[in-house]
């Protein structure tokens, strides 16, 4: 009797943690790599055709999703960290 109190508790724990981690995304769809190049193409006053080189990668950490967008125009290489979620322009860096 004791070990089926024990698993209905781990059982119980673990959908709690579940149903947490889908509410912490709200369920919200991301946003997609096409605007988040256009956000961080926004951010840094650029066009499509402006750039070349272009690199976008979705990233998972705990509790937050984004994407890393990397572009040169001219001589400039840019790096930006967006939201996946919000299409918020996280951080920007220029080189």
């Amino acid at each position: 009797m004791k070990q089926f109190k024990r698993l209905v508790l781990v059982g119980l724990i673990l959908a709690m943690i579940l149903a947490a981690c889908g509410c912490a995304f709200g369920g919200q769809k991301k946003i997609g790599k096409d605007s988040a190049l256009q956000a961080a193409l926004d951010h840094a006053g650029l066009t499509a055709d402006q750039v070349k080189d272009i690199d976008i990668e979705f990233e998972r950490g705990v509790g937050s999703s984004w994407y890393e967008v990397d572009f040169e125009s001219g001589i400039v290489e840019y790096d930006y960290k967006v939201d996946a979620f919000t299409g918020e322009v996280l951080a920007s860096a220029m080189d």
